[in-house]
């Protein structure tokens, strides 16, 4: 709900506002300030407005040490011996994510997986490649949200070669403006990412995965307008990373941006399409520039990232009121929460805390300390070694606050 919300949020600007808010009794009486408050996303815990911005992964790193949104669970590397399976293998990402796992991973057993399976454009090609670096890959054609047919497809990974990573690039587009989403949309593109990234969870989670990557979108993380359906999805799948992450297990979403791809799902981009992502203060990013931000966030122990390029100097929604690179702290004017959220028991502040669920502390750059029983879950992230341009960051989200949420309400201003 919180990526379709955003996206109608994006497509009708200042008409609403979305608002989490706990069972507080400072909460309620908070409720009211916040639905008059141009700010348009805010979080209420015990009386208190947060509201969220975009902070550069770099500045978490540097203010923590190391990155905390996963409960103290140590990354692994991806055992040789091991089979990695990867969803939507047949689609462009997929075959260059599964070129790079064999040969800067080591992974010698790529199961890939696909709707077409070994009848994929491309595959017998790459299967050809992976062979000659030394990898047996495996081409299955199989549904990943087909619960059964998925099921049965782990079962074939041979006991020799245990299943040791998932990488879930697969997802589909079907693009509209909320009122012209029918159901049939909406489960097209929830099918890929939501019932298949569940099925995925709920199969493997017995047994001992060092990566489980899911390739999420910012569509999600800011909304975007004309992809509601998708933005949705994919908020799904970072929720789904930090409930993972608080369970102890592995878990990795990737909130991309564009890529610089003339295949897969931006193959039907029209010039308007990429004129308006580059409005959004989105720069396409070129296959290595994702390959190192992958290797950087599985490294890692955070639980979603915004692995993208940013350019909000060069774009027009900059300024618009809460778009969402106006929320990008150092890169020009901030937008503080109203002063109507201020009140004698709710004090409007902006703040980072660590990952969900709670920790014991609270000590991260761009933070206020504030400690609550509920606090609204962010994500952080580290950078080492990739230049400022490329470098992820993390963004505040509230979908895994209630998982699935609850207590949400959300407001209209006409």
């Amino acid at each position: 709900m919180w990526g379709l919300l955003r996206s109608v949020q994006t497509e009708n600007p200042g008409r609403f506002s979305l608002i989490d808010i706990d069972d507080h009794p400072a909460s309620a009486g908070a409720l009211a300030r916040a639905l008059t408050s141009s700010e348009p996303q805010t979080a209420l815990r015990h009386g208190v407005a947060y509201v969220p911005r975009l902070v550069r992964a770099s500045h978490a790193a540097a203010a923590t040490g190391t990155a905390t949104a996963t409960a103290g669970r140590a990354p692994r590397r991806l055992h040789p011996d091991g089979t990695v399976l990867v969803t939507g293998g047949s689609g462009s990402l997929g075959m260059a994510f599964a070129r790079h796992l064999v040969v800067a991973h080591g992974v010698r057993h790529p199961l890939l997986v696909g709707r077409r399976g070994a009848d994929a454009p491309g595959a017998a090609e790459l299967r050809a490649e992976l062979t000659g670096l030394g990898a047996e890959v495996e081409v299955a054609a199989c549904d990943v949200a087909d619960r059964t047919a998925l099921a049965a497809l782990l079962a074939s990974v041979p006991e020799a070669h245990p299943l040791t990573g998932v990488v879930h690039t697969a997802g589909v587009l079907d693009d509209g403006v909320v009122p012209a989403l029918t159901q049939e949309r909406l489960d097209r593109v929830l099918r890929p990412k939501v019932d298949a990234g569940l099925a995925l969870h709920e199969l493997t989670r017995g047994g001992d995965l060092a990566v489980f990557a899911l390739f999420s979108s910012v569509a999600g993380v800011f909304g975007s307008g004309g992809q509601a359906n998708y933005a949705a999805a994919n908020s799904f799948l970072d929720a789904l990373a930090q409930h993972r992450g608080a369970l102890g297990l592995p878990g990795t979403s990737l909130a991309w941006g564009p890529w610089q791809q003339s295949g897969g799902m931006t193959a039907g981009l029209r010039d308007t399409d990429l004129r308006r992502m580059a409005r959004s203060g989105f720069v396409p990013l070129r296959i290595e520039e994702g390959l190192s931000l992958f290797d950087t966030a599985v490294e890692g122990q955070d639980a979603v990232l915004v692995t993208a390029r940013l350019d909000p100097a060069e774009t027009r929604a900059f300024g618009a009121p809460g778009a969402p690179l106006s929320r990008v702290p150092g890169r020009g004017p901030v937008r503080r929460a109203s002063a109507s959220l201020t009140g004698p028991a709710s004090k409007a502040r902006t703040l980072c805390a660590d990952g969900w669920p709670p920790r014991p502390r609270v000590n991260a750059v761009f933070c206020s300390s504030r400690r609550s029983e509920r606090k609204p879950p962010w994500h952080s992230a580290t950078a080492r070694g990739i230049p400022p341009s490329r470098r992820t960051a993390r963004w505040p989200s509230w979908a895994s606050t209630h998982w699935p949420p609850s207590n949400c309400a959300t407001g209209s201003r006409r």
